[in-house]
């Protein structure tokens, strides 16, 4: 994982739904390692049928995914943090 951008104005956000139209529980970092952690720890906990796990980082105003997960498709790496 890219850690650079965590000098920069950054913040990371670790989304989690228990079914893809639900409410989500919303974790936001400054640090990706944190996030990553995070991201994983819940996909061990919670990676059931259904649900849909997000990491995105966002600077600049412009939010970009980093990993996405859902049961039926797997792990997505989608870029760095």
């Amino acid at each position: 994982m890219n850690t650079v951008l965590e000098d920069q104005d950054v913040v990371y956000e670790v989304e989690l739904r228990f079914r893809p139209d639900w409410p989500a529980v919303l974790g936001v970092w400054a640090k990706a390692k944190t996030a990553e952690k995070v991201f994983m720890e819940w996909l061990g906990l919670y990676g059931k049928p259904g649900t849909v796990l997000t990491f995105t980082a966002t600077s600049n105003g412009e939010t970009r995914p980093v990993k996405g997960w859902t049961y039926e498709g797997g792990l997505r790496v989608t870029g760095t943090a």
